[in-house]
Protein backbone atom coordinates (compact mmCIF):
# COMPACT_ATOMS: atom_id res chain seq x y z
CA UNK A 1 0.00 0.00 0.00
CA UNK A 2 1.13 3.27 -0.92
CA UNK A 3 1.70 5.96 1.88
CA UNK A 4 0.76 9.77 1.73
CA UNK A 5 3.40 11.75 2.22
CA UNK A 6 2.50 13.04 5.86
CA UNK A 7 1.99 9.35 6.99
CA UNK A 8 5.95 9.02 5.60
CA UNK A 9 7.40 12.07 7.73
CA UNK A 10 5.28 10.54 10.61
CA UNK A 11 6.56 6.83 10.20
CA UNK A 12 10.40 8.69 9.55
CA UNK A 13 10.39 10.83 12.65
CA UNK A 14 9.38 7.93 15.29
CA UNK A 15 12.05 5.69 14.10
CA UNK A 16 14.59 8.84 14.23
CA UNK A 17 13.47 9.48 18.27
CA UNK A 18 12.11 5.72 19.42
CA UNK A 19 15.74 4.81 19.69
CA UNK A 20 16.52 7.34 22.27
CA UNK A 21 12.99 7.27 24.07
CA UNK A 22 10.43 5.45 25.04
CA UNK A 23 7.33 4.97 23.17
CA UNK A 24 5.38 7.11 25.40
CA UNK A 25 7.93 10.41 24.83
CA UNK A 26 7.77 9.63 21.26
CA UNK A 27 4.05 9.79 20.95
CA UNK A 28 3.57 12.69 23.15
CA UNK A 29 6.28 14.46 20.43
CA UNK A 30 4.25 13.07 17.47
CA UNK A 31 0.74 15.20 19.11
CA UNK A 32 3.04 18.19 19.74
CA UNK A 33 4.04 18.29 15.84
CA UNK A 34 1.05 16.94 14.33
CA UNK A 35 -0.69 20.64 14.10
CA UNK A 36 2.78 21.68 11.46
CA UNK A 37 2.37 18.50 10.28
CA UNK A 38 -1.67 19.06 9.41
CA UNK A 39 -0.65 22.67 7.98
CA UNK A 40 1.65 21.00 5.84
CA UNK A 41 -0.71 18.64 4.73
CA UNK A 42 -2.90 21.22 3.82
CA UNK A 43 -0.61 23.28 2.13
CA UNK A 44 -0.88 19.87 0.04
CA UNK A 45 -4.53 20.21 -0.25
CA UNK A 46 -4.74 23.85 -1.54
CA UNK A 47 -2.35 23.09 -3.92
CA UNK A 48 -4.92 20.66 -5.47
CA UNK A 49 -8.06 22.03 -4.28
CA UNK A 50 -7.61 25.82 -4.26
CA UNK A 51 -9.32 26.28 -0.80
CA UNK A 52 -8.08 27.72 2.76
CA UNK A 53 -7.96 26.62 6.11
CA UNK A 54 -6.66 28.90 9.38
CA UNK A 55 -5.65 27.44 11.88
CA UNK A 56 -6.91 29.25 15.10
CA UNK A 57 -4.80 27.92 18.17
CA UNK A 58 -3.26 24.48 18.87
CA UNK A 59 -4.19 24.26 22.41
CA UNK A 60 -7.39 24.57 23.89
CA UNK A 61 -6.65 24.73 27.99
CA UNK A 62 -9.97 23.40 30.18
CA UNK A 63 -10.70 23.21 33.70
CA UNK A 64 -11.03 19.69 34.95
CA UNK A 65 -14.17 18.58 36.58
CA UNK A 66 -13.58 18.35 40.30
CA UNK A 67 -12.07 22.40 40.06
CA UNK A 68 -15.19 23.98 38.48
CA UNK A 69 -17.60 25.68 41.44
CA UNK A 70 -20.76 25.45 40.34
CA UNK A 71 -22.32 28.09 42.25
CA UNK A 72 -24.31 31.10 41.01
CA UNK A 73 -23.51 34.35 42.54
CA UNK A 74 -26.75 36.76 43.09
CA UNK A 75 -26.69 40.10 42.66
CA UNK A 76 -28.02 41.71 45.90
CA UNK A 77 -28.35 45.23 46.40
CA UNK A 78 -26.55 47.73 48.68
CA UNK A 79 -29.11 48.75 51.45
CA UNK A 80 -28.56 51.84 53.00
CA UNK A 81 -29.32 53.00 56.65
CA UNK A 82 -30.51 56.11 57.30
CA UNK A 83 -29.28 57.52 60.30
CA UNK A 84 -31.80 58.67 63.28
CA UNK A 85 -31.22 62.68 63.56
CA UNK A 86 -32.65 64.45 66.42
CA UNK A 87 -32.89 68.55 65.91
CA UNK A 88 -34.34 70.73 68.33
CA UNK A 89 -35.02 74.49 66.69
CA UNK A 90 -33.69 77.53 68.67
CA UNK A 91 -36.79 79.27 70.10
CA UNK A 92 -35.05 83.07 69.66
CA UNK A 93 -36.90 86.39 69.13
CA UNK A 94 -34.98 89.45 67.66
CA UNK A 95 -36.38 92.41 67.07
CA UNK A 96 -36.05 94.55 64.05
CA UNK A 97 -35.94 98.54 63.61
CA UNK A 98 -36.57 98.70 60.12
CA UNK A 99 -39.70 100.78 59.28
CA UNK A 100 -40.95 100.26 55.63
CA UNK A 101 -41.86 103.26 53.90
CA UNK A 102 -45.19 104.01 52.14
CA UNK A 103 -45.32 103.03 48.63
CA UNK A 104 -47.00 105.95 46.61
CA UNK A 105 -49.27 104.85 43.51
CA UNK A 106 -48.20 105.60 39.38
CA UNK A 107 -49.99 108.02 38.31
CA UNK A 108 -51.09 107.02 34.98
CA UNK A 109 -51.82 110.02 32.56
CA UNK A 110 -53.86 109.13 29.45
CA UNK A 111 -52.89 112.30 27.58
CA UNK A 112 -49.22 110.82 27.91
CA UNK A 113 -50.20 107.39 26.34
CA UNK A 114 -48.03 107.05 22.58
CA UNK A 115 -50.78 106.95 20.08
CA UNK A 116 -50.31 103.87 17.21
CA UNK A 117 -50.74 104.59 13.29
CA UNK A 118 -52.24 102.07 11.66
CA UNK A 119 -52.13 103.80 8.44
CA UNK A 120 -49.82 105.83 6.31
CA UNK A 121 -50.84 107.82 3.25
CA UNK A 122 -48.82 109.59 0.76
CA UNK A 123 -49.93 111.40 -2.18
CA UNK A 124 -48.09 114.20 -4.29
CA UNK A 125 -47.58 114.98 -7.88
CA UNK A 126 -44.63 116.05 -9.90
CA UNK A 127 -43.89 118.87 -12.51
CA UNK A 128 -43.49 115.76 -15.47
CA UNK A 129 -47.18 115.17 -15.30
CA UNK A 130 -45.90 112.28 -12.64
CA UNK A 131 -48.80 111.29 -10.15
CA UNK A 132 -47.30 109.24 -6.70
CA UNK A 133 -48.94 107.80 -4.26
CA UNK A 134 -47.87 105.34 -1.38
CA UNK A 135 -50.05 103.82 0.99
CA UNK A 136 -48.83 101.67 4.01
CA UNK A 137 -51.28 99.29 6.81
CA UNK A 138 -49.95 97.43 9.30
CA UNK A 139 -52.24 96.26 12.26
CA UNK A 140 -52.76 93.29 14.62
CA UNK A 141 -52.11 91.91 18.35
CA UNK A 142 -48.68 91.05 19.46
CA UNK A 143 -47.79 87.51 19.25
CA UNK A 144 -51.37 87.02 17.65
CA UNK A 145 -51.47 88.16 13.83
CA UNK A 146 -50.07 90.92 12.07
CA UNK A 147 -51.73 92.02 8.47
CA UNK A 148 -49.52 94.30 6.39
CA UNK A 149 -50.70 96.41 3.18
CA UNK A 150 -48.95 98.58 0.73
CA UNK A 151 -50.30 100.24 -2.82
CA UNK A 152 -47.74 101.99 -4.79
CA UNK A 153 -48.37 103.97 -7.74
CA UNK A 154 -45.81 106.20 -10.06
CA UNK A 155 -46.20 107.15 -13.86
CA UNK A 156 -45.12 109.89 -16.30
CA UNK A 157 -46.60 111.24 -19.42
CA UNK A 158 -43.75 114.04 -20.33
CA UNK A 159 -41.59 113.34 -23.06
CA UNK A 160 -37.77 113.48 -23.93
CA UNK A 161 -36.92 116.36 -26.18
CA UNK A 162 -36.05 114.53 -30.01
CA UNK A 163 -36.82 111.19 -28.43
CA UNK A 164 -40.10 109.13 -29.06
CA UNK A 165 -42.68 109.78 -26.42
CA UNK A 166 -41.67 108.15 -23.27
CA UNK A 167 -44.68 107.49 -20.82
CA UNK A 168 -44.01 104.98 -17.98
CA UNK A 169 -46.43 103.56 -15.01
CA UNK A 170 -45.52 101.51 -11.96
CA UNK A 171 -48.10 100.12 -9.91
CA UNK A 172 -47.64 97.37 -7.31
CA UNK A 173 -50.32 95.90 -4.34
CA UNK A 174 -49.65 93.55 -2.10
CA UNK A 175 -50.55 92.55 1.66
CA UNK A 176 -49.19 89.18 3.77
CA UNK A 177 -50.50 88.17 7.04
CA UNK A 178 -48.59 86.11 9.77
CA UNK A 179 -50.89 84.50 12.13
CA UNK A 180 -49.27 83.31 15.05
CA UNK A 181 -50.03 79.09 16.25
CA UNK A 182 -48.04 79.06 19.40
CA UNK A 183 -44.71 77.39 18.79
CA UNK A 184 -44.95 78.27 14.86
CA UNK A 185 -45.64 81.37 12.72
CA UNK A 186 -47.83 80.74 9.65
CA UNK A 187 -47.66 83.49 6.83
CA UNK A 188 -49.84 84.09 3.86
CA UNK A 189 -48.87 86.56 0.51
CA UNK A 190 -50.47 87.79 -2.28
CA UNK A 191 -49.45 90.79 -4.88
CA UNK A 192 -49.83 92.29 -8.35
CA UNK A 193 -48.22 95.08 -10.00
CA UNK A 194 -48.70 96.19 -13.50
CA UNK A 195 -45.71 98.17 -15.39
CA UNK A 196 -45.66 100.00 -18.96
CA UNK A 197 -43.09 101.36 -20.83
CA UNK A 198 -42.71 102.77 -24.52
CA UNK A 199 -39.27 101.67 -26.74
CA UNK A 200 -38.72 105.44 -26.73
CA UNK A 201 -34.70 104.98 -27.81
CA UNK A 202 -34.82 106.81 -31.19
CA UNK A 203 -35.24 110.29 -32.96
CA UNK A 204 -38.58 109.54 -34.65
CA UNK A 205 -37.21 112.24 -37.32
CA UNK A 206 -34.81 109.42 -38.67
CA UNK A 207 -36.85 106.78 -38.69
CA UNK A 208 -40.17 108.15 -39.97
CA UNK A 209 -40.42 104.99 -43.03
CA UNK A 210 -39.26 101.80 -41.21
CA UNK A 211 -41.31 102.72 -37.82
CA UNK A 212 -44.08 100.62 -37.17
CA UNK A 213 -47.50 102.06 -35.70
CA UNK A 214 -47.44 103.63 -32.67
CA UNK A 215 -49.51 100.40 -30.85
CA UNK A 216 -45.99 98.27 -32.01
CA UNK A 217 -44.00 100.54 -29.77
CA UNK A 218 -45.85 99.99 -26.28
CA UNK A 219 -44.74 97.26 -23.82
CA UNK A 220 -46.91 96.36 -20.57
CA UNK A 221 -45.30 93.44 -17.61
CA UNK A 222 -48.07 91.73 -15.74
CA UNK A 223 -47.03 90.24 -12.51
CA UNK A 224 -49.42 88.16 -9.98
CA UNK A 225 -47.68 86.16 -7.22
CA UNK A 226 -48.68 84.37 -4.03
CA UNK A 227 -47.16 82.32 -1.18
CA UNK A 228 -47.86 80.30 2.00
CA UNK A 229 -45.30 79.61 4.37
CA UNK A 230 -44.56 78.45 7.61
CA UNK A 231 -41.55 79.07 10.34
CA UNK A 232 -40.76 77.63 13.83
CA UNK A 233 -41.17 79.92 17.01
CA UNK A 234 -39.76 78.39 19.48
CA UNK A 235 -39.78 79.40 23.13
CA UNK A 236 -37.57 76.93 24.01
CA UNK A 237 -33.55 76.55 23.67
CA UNK A 238 -32.17 73.71 21.72
CA UNK A 239 -35.88 72.60 20.46
CA UNK A 240 -36.21 71.86 16.62
CA UNK A 241 -35.57 74.95 14.07
CA UNK A 242 -37.89 74.67 10.74
CA UNK A 243 -38.52 76.97 7.66
CA UNK A 244 -41.04 76.41 4.48
CA UNK A 245 -42.43 78.27 2.11
CA UNK A 246 -44.17 77.80 -1.72
CA UNK A 247 -44.34 80.48 -3.22
CA UNK A 248 -45.61 80.98 -7.02
CA UNK A 249 -45.38 83.88 -9.22
CA UNK A 250 -47.12 84.50 -12.96
CA UNK A 251 -45.53 86.76 -15.07
CA UNK A 252 -46.64 87.88 -18.74
CA UNK A 253 -46.46 90.59 -20.89
CA UNK A 254 -48.21 91.98 -24.17
CA UNK A 255 -46.60 89.98 -26.60
CA UNK A 256 -47.50 86.57 -25.26
CA UNK A 257 -44.08 86.13 -23.29
CA UNK A 258 -44.89 84.58 -19.85
CA UNK A 259 -42.76 83.07 -17.14
CA UNK A 260 -44.59 81.05 -14.25
CA UNK A 261 -42.21 79.84 -11.52
CA UNK A 262 -42.73 77.86 -8.93
CA UNK A 263 -40.62 77.56 -5.74
CA UNK A 264 -40.25 75.52 -2.17
CA UNK A 265 -37.85 77.02 -0.05
CA UNK A 266 -37.02 75.06 3.28
CA UNK A 267 -34.46 75.42 6.28
CA UNK A 268 -34.57 72.89 8.97
CA UNK A 269 -32.02 72.53 11.88
CA UNK A 270 -31.33 71.20 15.27
CA UNK A 271 -29.47 73.76 17.54
CA UNK A 272 -27.89 72.53 20.58
CA UNK A 273 -25.22 73.81 23.35
CA UNK A 274 -21.79 73.68 22.96
CA UNK A 275 -18.76 73.32 24.98
CA UNK A 276 -19.46 76.43 27.38
CA UNK A 277 -22.58 78.18 28.31
CA UNK A 278 -22.47 80.94 25.58
CA UNK A 279 -21.32 78.81 22.74
CA UNK A 280 -23.60 77.30 20.15
CA UNK A 281 -24.00 75.16 17.66
CA UNK A 282 -26.64 74.00 15.38
CA UNK A 283 -26.76 71.43 12.55
CA UNK A 284 -29.60 71.20 9.11
CA UNK A 285 -30.26 71.74 5.87
CA UNK A 286 -31.30 74.09 3.37
CA UNK A 287 -32.02 74.35 -0.24
CA UNK A 288 -35.20 74.84 -2.96
CA UNK A 289 -37.01 72.77 -5.18
CA UNK A 290 -38.05 75.47 -8.30
CA UNK A 291 -40.29 74.27 -11.37
CA UNK A 292 -40.38 76.97 -14.26
CA UNK A 293 -42.54 76.70 -17.38
CA UNK A 294 -40.96 79.74 -20.19
CA UNK A 295 -42.66 80.94 -23.29
CA UNK A 296 -42.92 83.58 -25.79
CA UNK A 297 -44.19 83.49 -29.29
CA UNK A 298 -41.55 81.77 -30.82
CA UNK A 299 -39.78 79.30 -28.06
CA UNK A 300 -41.00 77.23 -24.72
CA UNK A 301 -39.22 75.73 -22.58
CA UNK A 302 -39.17 74.40 -19.13
CA UNK A 303 -36.95 74.20 -16.31
CA UNK A 304 -36.66 72.28 -12.64
CA UNK A 305 -33.25 72.95 -10.33
CA UNK A 306 -33.17 70.56 -7.06
CA UNK A 307 -30.65 72.47 -4.48
CA UNK A 308 -29.34 70.91 -1.18
CA UNK A 309 -26.94 72.62 1.27
CA UNK A 310 -26.36 70.45 4.42
CA UNK A 311 -24.77 72.53 6.90
CA UNK A 312 -23.01 72.85 10.45
CA UNK A 313 -23.06 76.60 11.93
CA UNK A 314 -21.15 77.27 15.45
CA UNK A 315 -20.11 80.37 17.68
CA UNK A 316 -17.48 79.41 20.44
CA UNK A 317 -16.19 83.02 22.22
CA UNK A 318 -15.59 85.65 19.07
CA UNK A 319 -15.76 82.91 16.69
CA UNK A 320 -18.68 82.15 14.28
CA UNK A 321 -18.78 79.94 11.25
CA UNK A 322 -20.80 78.26 9.28
CA UNK A 323 -19.79 74.92 6.55
CA UNK A 324 -21.18 73.12 4.23
CA UNK A 325 -21.63 72.21 1.05
CA UNK A 326 -24.31 72.81 -2.06
CA UNK A 327 -25.43 70.32 -3.97
CA UNK A 328 -27.56 71.62 -7.37
CA UNK A 329 -29.52 69.33 -10.02
CA UNK A 330 -30.47 71.30 -13.00
CA UNK A 331 -32.76 69.54 -15.58
CA UNK A 332 -33.05 72.16 -18.37
CA UNK A 333 -31.82 72.09 -22.01
CA UNK A 334 -29.63 69.16 -20.34
CA UNK A 335 -29.34 68.00 -17.29
CA UNK A 336 -26.19 68.77 -14.81
CA UNK A 337 -24.75 68.62 -11.45
CA UNK A 338 -22.78 71.15 -9.87
CA UNK A 339 -21.50 71.08 -6.07
CA UNK A 340 -20.28 74.29 -4.34
CA UNK A 341 -18.35 74.30 -0.84
CA UNK A 342 -20.04 76.81 1.30
CA UNK A 343 -17.68 78.72 4.02
CA UNK A 344 -18.64 81.67 6.26
CA UNK A 345 -16.38 82.76 8.78
CA UNK A 346 -16.42 85.80 11.34
CA UNK A 347 -14.44 86.91 14.16
CA UNK A 348 -15.42 89.64 16.60
CA UNK A 349 -12.05 91.04 17.34
CA UNK A 350 -13.38 93.24 19.69
CA UNK A 351 -17.13 93.09 20.98
CA UNK A 352 -19.35 95.06 18.97
CA UNK A 353 -16.92 96.99 17.32
CA UNK A 354 -14.84 95.25 14.96
CA UNK A 355 -15.28 92.18 12.70
CA UNK A 356 -13.44 90.16 10.36
CA UNK A 357 -14.93 88.22 8.29
CA UNK A 358 -14.63 85.83 5.21
CA UNK A 359 -15.78 83.12 3.15
CA UNK A 360 -16.97 81.06 0.22
CA UNK A 361 -19.89 80.21 -2.20
CA UNK A 362 -21.43 79.91 -5.31
CA UNK A 363 -24.57 78.22 -7.05
CA UNK A 364 -26.47 78.12 -9.95
CA UNK A 365 -29.00 81.62 -11.09
CA UNK A 366 -31.85 81.11 -13.58
CA UNK A 367 -31.50 84.51 -15.91
CA UNK A 368 -35.47 84.32 -15.84
CA UNK A 369 -37.90 87.01 -18.14
CA UNK A 370 -38.68 88.36 -15.59
CA UNK A 371 -35.89 89.11 -13.70
CA UNK A 372 -34.11 90.41 -17.11
CA UNK A 373 -36.87 92.80 -18.04
CA UNK A 374 -36.85 94.65 -14.05
CA UNK A 375 -33.09 95.36 -15.18
CA UNK A 376 -33.71 96.17 -18.56
CA UNK A 377 -37.81 97.10 -18.92
CA UNK A 378 -36.59 97.45 -22.84
CA UNK A 379 -35.56 94.22 -23.59
CA UNK A 380 -37.27 92.72 -26.77
CA UNK A 381 -40.03 90.03 -26.38
CA UNK A 382 -38.15 87.13 -27.27
CA UNK A 383 -35.30 87.31 -25.14
CA UNK A 384 -33.78 84.24 -24.00
CA UNK A 385 -34.24 82.20 -20.74
CA UNK A 386 -30.65 80.83 -19.30
CA UNK A 387 -28.53 79.91 -16.22
CA UNK A 388 -25.83 81.70 -14.80
CA UNK A 389 -23.20 79.30 -13.02
CA UNK A 390 -21.78 80.53 -10.41
CA UNK A 391 -18.87 78.39 -10.21
CA UNK A 392 -16.87 80.01 -6.69
CA UNK A 393 -17.20 83.42 -4.84
CA UNK A 394 -14.44 84.01 -2.53
CA UNK A 395 -15.32 87.32 -0.23
CA UNK A 396 -13.51 88.76 2.61
CA UNK A 397 -14.09 92.02 4.60
CA UNK A 398 -14.09 93.70 7.73
CA UNK A 399 -17.20 95.53 9.83
CA UNK A 400 -17.86 97.56 12.82
CA UNK A 401 -19.64 100.18 14.57
CA UNK A 402 -17.78 102.67 16.76
CA UNK A 403 -19.47 104.41 19.94
CA UNK A 404 -23.19 103.25 18.25
CA UNK A 405 -21.90 106.53 16.08
CA UNK A 406 -19.84 105.13 12.78
CA UNK A 407 -20.44 102.32 11.57
CA UNK A 408 -18.79 100.82 8.29
CA UNK A 409 -18.41 97.57 6.22
CA UNK A 410 -15.30 97.02 3.74
CA UNK A 411 -15.25 94.58 1.71
CA UNK A 412 -13.49 92.45 -1.43
CA UNK A 413 -15.45 90.41 -3.71
CA UNK A 414 -13.60 88.05 -6.48
CA UNK A 415 -16.53 85.75 -8.62
CA UNK A 416 -15.71 83.31 -11.21
CA UNK A 417 -18.60 82.61 -13.87
CA UNK A 418 -19.88 80.95 -16.54
CA UNK A 419 -23.22 82.22 -18.73
CA UNK A 420 -23.38 85.61 -17.61
CA UNK A 421 -25.76 88.03 -19.20
CA UNK A 422 -24.86 91.81 -20.92
CA UNK A 423 -27.12 93.71 -22.76
CA UNK A 424 -27.12 94.83 -26.44
CA UNK A 425 -28.68 96.82 -28.59
CA UNK A 426 -30.59 95.21 -31.31
CA UNK A 427 -33.22 96.59 -34.30
CA UNK A 428 -36.84 96.71 -33.80
CA UNK A 429 -37.64 95.39 -37.24
CA UNK A 430 -36.08 92.80 -39.14
CA UNK A 431 -32.30 93.24 -40.72
CA UNK A 432 -32.68 93.34 -44.48
CA UNK A 433 -30.03 92.20 -46.41
CA UNK A 434 -27.47 92.12 -43.09
CA UNK A 435 -27.90 95.60 -42.22
CA UNK A 436 -30.20 96.25 -39.28
CA UNK A 437 -33.89 97.66 -39.83
CA UNK A 438 -35.03 100.65 -38.00
CA UNK A 439 -33.99 101.91 -34.48
CA UNK A 440 -31.85 99.93 -31.95
CA UNK A 441 -34.34 100.41 -29.42
CA UNK A 442 -34.28 97.37 -27.93
CA UNK A 443 -32.21 94.89 -26.00
CA UNK A 444 -30.78 90.97 -26.60
CA UNK A 445 -27.89 89.61 -24.04
CA UNK A 446 -25.10 88.13 -24.80
CA UNK A 447 -23.61 85.48 -22.57
CA UNK A 448 -19.99 84.83 -21.66
CA UNK A 449 -17.79 83.80 -18.73
CA UNK A 450 -14.56 85.05 -17.00
CA UNK A 451 -14.15 86.62 -13.43
CA UNK A 452 -15.33 89.61 -11.56
CA UNK A 453 -12.87 91.44 -9.00
CA UNK A 454 -15.40 94.11 -6.67
CA UNK A 455 -14.03 96.20 -4.24
CA UNK A 456 -16.70 97.97 -2.14
CA UNK A 457 -17.35 99.80 1.16
CA UNK A 458 -20.19 101.46 3.25
CA UNK A 459 -19.94 104.21 5.62
CA UNK A 460 -22.75 106.01 7.92
CA UNK A 461 -22.70 108.22 10.80
CA UNK A 462 -25.02 108.82 13.41
CA UNK A 463 -25.47 111.56 15.53
CA UNK A 464 -28.82 111.36 18.36
CA UNK A 465 -31.68 111.40 16.42
CA UNK A 466 -31.14 114.69 14.17
CA UNK A 467 -28.32 114.24 11.52
CA UNK A 468 -27.77 110.84 9.30
CA UNK A 469 -24.65 110.91 6.93
CA UNK A 470 -24.09 107.51 4.82
CA UNK A 471 -21.33 106.99 1.86
CA UNK A 472 -21.22 103.98 -0.30
CA UNK A 473 -19.69 102.61 -3.36
CA UNK A 474 -17.84 99.91 -5.52
CA UNK A 475 -15.69 99.47 -8.22
CA UNK A 476 -16.00 96.76 -10.40
CA UNK A 477 -12.94 94.89 -12.51
CA UNK A 478 -14.24 92.19 -15.45
CA UNK A 479 -12.02 89.61 -17.21
CA UNK A 480 -14.11 88.04 -20.00
CA UNK A 481 -13.37 85.51 -22.11
CA UNK A 482 -15.36 86.68 -25.60
CA UNK A 483 -16.61 89.83 -25.01
CA UNK A 484 -14.37 92.87 -25.73
CA UNK A 485 -16.13 95.13 -22.77
CA UNK A 486 -19.28 94.24 -20.04
CA UNK A 487 -21.53 95.89 -21.98
CA UNK A 488 -23.81 98.02 -20.03
CA UNK A 489 -22.60 96.92 -17.01
CA UNK A 490 -21.11 99.81 -14.63
CA UNK A 491 -17.42 99.92 -13.69
CA UNK A 492 -17.91 102.06 -10.57
CA UNK A 493 -20.93 103.77 -8.42
CA UNK A 494 -20.55 106.10 -5.66
CA UNK A 495 -23.68 106.99 -3.48
CA UNK A 496 -23.36 109.88 -0.93
CA UNK A 497 -26.20 111.42 1.55
CA UNK A 498 -27.33 113.10 4.66
CA UNK A 499 -30.31 114.07 5.83
CA UNK A 500 -31.15 116.89 9.32
CA UNK A 501 -33.71 117.22 11.43
CA UNK A 502 -34.76 120.63 12.74
CA UNK A 503 -36.50 120.87 16.03
CA UNK A 504 -38.29 117.46 15.68
CA UNK A 505 -40.53 119.70 12.79
CA UNK A 506 -38.18 119.78 9.58
CA UNK A 507 -35.81 117.11 7.75
CA UNK A 508 -33.93 118.11 5.08
CA UNK A 509 -31.89 115.30 3.04
CA UNK A 510 -29.69 115.75 -0.05
CA UNK A 511 -28.12 113.22 -1.67
CA UNK A 512 -25.34 112.48 -4.62
CA UNK A 513 -24.73 109.74 -6.95
CA UNK A 514 -22.41 108.86 -10.13
CA UNK A 515 -21.89 105.97 -11.79
CA UNK A 516 -18.67 105.48 -13.85
CA UNK A 517 -18.38 104.80 -17.77
CA UNK A 518 -20.00 101.72 -19.61
CA UNK A 519 -19.86 100.42 -22.96
CA UNK A 520 -22.33 99.35 -25.84
CA UNK A 521 -22.50 97.55 -28.88
CA UNK A 522 -23.25 99.68 -31.97
CA UNK A 523 -23.93 97.14 -34.85
CA UNK A 524 -24.77 99.87 -37.21
CA UNK A 525 -22.24 100.01 -40.37
CA UNK A 526 -19.67 101.71 -40.80
CA UNK A 527 -19.79 103.09 -37.26
CA UNK A 528 -17.34 102.27 -34.58
CA UNK A 529 -18.61 98.71 -33.13
CA UNK A 530 -17.89 99.91 -29.85
CA UNK A 531 -19.17 103.00 -27.76
CA UNK A 532 -18.23 104.41 -24.67
CA UNK A 533 -20.80 105.82 -22.65
CA UNK A 534 -19.99 108.87 -20.12
CA UNK A 535 -20.02 108.44 -16.69
CA UNK A 536 -22.73 110.68 -14.78
CA UNK A 537 -23.27 112.64 -11.63
CA UNK A 538 -26.73 113.64 -10.30
CA UNK A 539 -27.77 115.25 -7.17
CA UNK A 540 -31.46 114.67 -5.09
CA UNK A 541 -32.95 117.13 -2.73
CA UNK A 542 -35.93 116.67 -0.40
CA UNK A 543 -37.35 118.25 2.58
CA UNK A 544 -40.19 117.30 5.07
CA UNK A 545 -42.10 119.38 7.36
CA UNK A 546 -44.24 117.89 10.10
CA UNK A 547 -47.58 120.28 10.77
CA UNK A 548 -48.45 117.79 13.24
CA UNK A 549 -48.21 114.58 14.64
CA UNK A 550 -50.37 113.49 12.12
CA UNK A 551 -50.37 115.59 8.83
CA UNK A 552 -46.97 116.56 6.99
CA UNK A 553 -46.22 118.12 3.22
CA UNK A 554 -42.54 117.02 1.52
CA UNK A 555 -40.91 119.04 -1.50
CA UNK A 556 -38.29 117.06 -3.55
CA UNK A 557 -36.34 117.53 -6.62
CA UNK A 558 -34.79 114.59 -8.56
CA UNK A 559 -31.89 115.35 -11.35
CA UNK A 560 -30.85 118.76 -10.17
CA UNK A 561 -28.50 119.12 -12.81
CA UNK A 562 -31.04 118.30 -15.50
CA UNK A 563 -29.06 115.61 -17.01
CA UNK A 564 -30.42 113.23 -19.27
CA UNK A 565 -27.69 111.00 -19.59
CA UNK A 566 -28.08 107.38 -20.52
CA UNK A 567 -28.56 104.43 -18.33
CA UNK A 568 -28.54 102.16 -21.49
CA UNK A 569 -27.88 103.14 -24.84
CA UNK A 570 -30.53 105.21 -26.70
CA UNK A 571 -32.35 105.48 -23.41
CA UNK A 572 -31.51 109.05 -21.59
CA UNK A 573 -33.29 109.33 -18.35
CA UNK A 574 -35.62 112.50 -17.48
CA UNK A 575 -34.55 115.76 -16.87
CA UNK A 576 -35.15 117.72 -13.58
CA UNK A 577 -38.30 117.19 -11.52
CA UNK A 578 -39.82 118.70 -8.87
CA UNK A 579 -42.91 117.13 -6.91
CA UNK A 580 -44.81 118.08 -4.35
CA UNK A 581 -47.42 116.59 -1.79
CA UNK A 582 -48.81 115.86 1.05
CA UNK A 583 -48.16 112.78 4.19
CA UNK A 584 -50.95 111.65 6.90
CA UNK A 585 -51.08 109.04 9.55
CA UNK A 586 -54.42 107.90 11.04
Amino acid sequence: MKLTKTEQKMRLLYKIYSPVTDKGYALMFLIMLFPSLLISQQQNLDREHNEQVTIVGTYDPTINQAFKINLKPDNKGIVFQKPVFSFQSLDIKQPTTIDANEIKPARLRADKRATVYNNYLKVGFGSLLSPYINYWHSSGKRNDNRLNINIYHLSSFSDIPDYSPSPFSNTLAQLSYDKYLGSAILNVGFGYGLDTYRYYGFDPTAFADSLQNEADLKQSFNLIKANVGIRSNNKKKNDFEYFANLGTYYYFDKWKSTGFQLDLDFDFAKPFDGPKSKDMQKAGIEGTIDFGLNSDSINKSNDIILTGIPYYKAKFGILNFKVGLNFSYLMADSSSFHFYPVVDISVNVVEDMLTIYAGVDGGMIKNSYYDLTQINPWSKTTIPITWQNNKINVYAGLRGNISHQFGFNLGVNWLKFEHMPFFYNVPDGQPIWGIPDGPLNKFDIALDNGSLLTISGELNYTLGNALKLWLSGSYNIYTLDSLPQPYHKPISKLTFGGSYLIKKKVNVWLEFFSSGKRYAVNIYPPTVPEIELDGFFDINLGVDYYITEKFSVFLKGTNLLNNNYQLFYNYPVQGLQVMAGIGFRF
